[in-house]
């Protein structure tokens, strides 16, 4: 008895949810989550159920679908059999539209060729008014001069070669535009036909939920799926004061979604968690050493075309039109930040519309002040401009992205904040000071005698000698970092000796690079200081090194 019971239960429960019809429940997209390369879509809908078990069907318009990902939740009384993502065939394809469609391109192919020949009789006759033209400035025969006819037929003539010129040309005016218009809807009508005969949607998308309701009742559908073709990254703007003090941080998504679906009044989150491609720990392989193997090579070609489309102009205003405005500059919204155990997450205060195009949309995230530490930055064997930096560190929020500088509200450029750790310094160039001047000359450069008694030696020996001057004409105090580098032998050919730097660098093998030095100098207004280094360098005769 008991295993009879459990078998009619296991009947009902395979074979009843087929013996409904699904229903079909309006929904709409409510709340995104967006990642990097996809978005979490909650769809929420609202129906009315019979008592017993419900087939209800939410479908939805996205390109790519995760399957995996898609849940539901039901507000009532009653329990979920199943949720799941199906496509459903579509039955019936639309082959009436397309007999219709195909009548009407051939009707207006019929009226294109009547148009078609209406013009061709036109251009004959206008050839035979050509042709009697012609022929009246051919040089007449002697034998049918007299026959030549007086200025009143010559007057009639000519009254009747003009109107009936003026006549075909208005005719045919009128056909080449009635022509072209019979070929636009030609081409309209195809694209459309075209549509409906090629690889659209054969499919419905639907989230199917199997919902056995205690009673019959109204419920709420809550619905979750992840969706690809849909992406944001960081975009930064810092804007410094001209008292190089605080520092404005702001944070921006650029946001670019062509999932399928239009996003309309949603409530969106921004998320910088990295979703997992696999649930599987990384493993480590063999470290080998080999030889090179030659392969063929591999020629990538990559192309990128950008559209700009100019404004529209806009009305111009007069100022005394806006004269009680308020002169408080509005900030930047701000949006709410979560901190999740894998991410943070970053919810936008307002319902949101992005459509499913290709068109990015800018939103603000957040705006922090930070402390800026501010100095001069000179490298003069590159450059002889002196340049103004600002220093600051980083927090855990900052990813890497383009970051555009305005210092005094005024644009700067463009460069790209690299991924940082929380505490990590980072510097921004404000541009170039002309009142802090650099300059490297080379005082010295002389090839010592190589002769030994009357013996010719086979190495040269090369005196080199470099002055910086550095000098503030600012009228206040500065602080000056500068850098130089001294050669570095890469083989025993080559031997740099008796190096001396005076003064001596405030650090060598700056930032780990081998050669590099770093001079740094607090300046007074109007004073000027100098580095002088002096070296030797030794090579074989007949060999002229690289980067001397």
């Amino acid at each position: 008895m008991k295993k009879s019971y459990i078998y009619i239960v296991l009947f009902s429960f395979f074979i009843v949810p087929f013996a409904f019809a699904g229903q079909t429940v309006p929904s709409q997209i409510k709340e995104v989550t967006l990642f990097s390369g996809q978005a979490l879509v909650k769809r929420e809908a609202f129906t009315t159920v019979q008592k017993g078990l419900n087939e209800l069907l939410l479908e939805i318009e996205a390109f790519r679908v995760d399957s995996d990902s898609v849940t539901a939740k039901v507000f009532g009384a009653g329990e979920i059999f199943s949720v799941q993502f199906k496509k459903i065939p579509i039955k019936e394809p639309p082959q009436d539209n397309i007999k219709v469609m195909e009548q009407k391109i051939n009707e207006l192919k019929k009226s294109k060729r009547l148009l078609s020949d209406q013009r061709e009789v036109l251009n004959k006759e206008e050839a035979f008014l050509v042709s009697l033209i012609d022929f009246s400035k051919t040089q007449i025969p002697r034998e049918i001069k007299t026959s030549f006819p007086n200025m009143e037929d010559l007057t009639k003539t000519l009254s009747f070669l003009s109107s009936n010129f003026q006549q075909i040309n208005k005719e045919k005016q009128s056909l080449d535009a009635s022509i072209e218009e019979v070929e636009k809807e030609i081409k309209v009508l195809e694209e459309q036909l075209s549509a409906l005969r090629g690889p659209v949607e054969k499919v419905r998308k639907v989230i199917e939920i199997l919902f056995n309701a205690e009673r019959e009742q109204k419920i709420r559908i809550q619905a979750d799926y992840l969706t690809k073709n849909a992406n944001w990254e960081p975009l930064y703007k810092v804007s410094v004061p001209m008292t190089l003090s605080e520092i404005d941080l702001t944070m921006f998504s650029k946001i670019l979604q062509k999932t399928g679906e239009d996003w309309k009044r949603v409530a969106l989150s921004i998320s910088n968690v990295i979703p997992l491609s696999g649930v599987r720990l990384p493993s480590l392989s063999s470290w080998l050493l080999d030889i090179p193997r030659p392969r063929a090579e591999v020629m990538r070609k990559a192309g990128r075309l950008a559209y700009e489309k100019a404004a529209p102009p806009m009305d111009v205003v007069k100022r005394k039109d806006y004269a009680e405005m308020p002169e408080q500059e509005a900030a930047f919204t701000t949006a709410v930040k979560s901190e999740l155990p894998l991410s943070f997450e970053y919810r936008i205060p307002q319902p949101i519309d992005i459509e499913s195009r290709d068109k990015e949309t800018v939103l603000p995230l957040f705006t922090k002040k930070t402390q800026g530490d501010s100095y001069y930055y000179a490298v003069p064997r590159r450059s002889p401009l002196t340049f103004l930096v600002c220093k600051t560190k980083a927090d855990k929020e900052l990813l890497s992205g383009p970051l555009n500088v305005y210092f005094g509200g005024r644009y700067i450029g463009k460069t790209y904040l690299g991924e940082k750790k929380a505490g990590e310094e980072f510097h921004l160039s404000l541009g170039a000071d002309r009142e802090v001047m650099v300059k490297r000359e080379k005082v010295k450069d002389k090839i010592k005698e190589t002769y030994f008694g009357k013996i010719q030696r086979g190495t040269i020996v090369r005196e080199l000698a470099y002055k910086i001057t550095v000098e503030n004409i600012k009228e206040r105090s500065i602080s000056l970092k500068v850098l130089d580098s001294i050669p570095v032998s890469r083989t025993d050919k080559i031997e740099v000796k008796d190096l001396k730097m005076n003064p001596e660098p405030a650090k060598e093998n700056y930032l780990d690079k081998e050669g590099v030095m770093l001079w740094e100098y607090k300046l007074d207004p109007e004073e000027k200081q100098e580095i002088n280094i002096e070296l030797v360098v030794t090579y074989p005769k007949g060999l002229l090194p690289m980067g001397l």
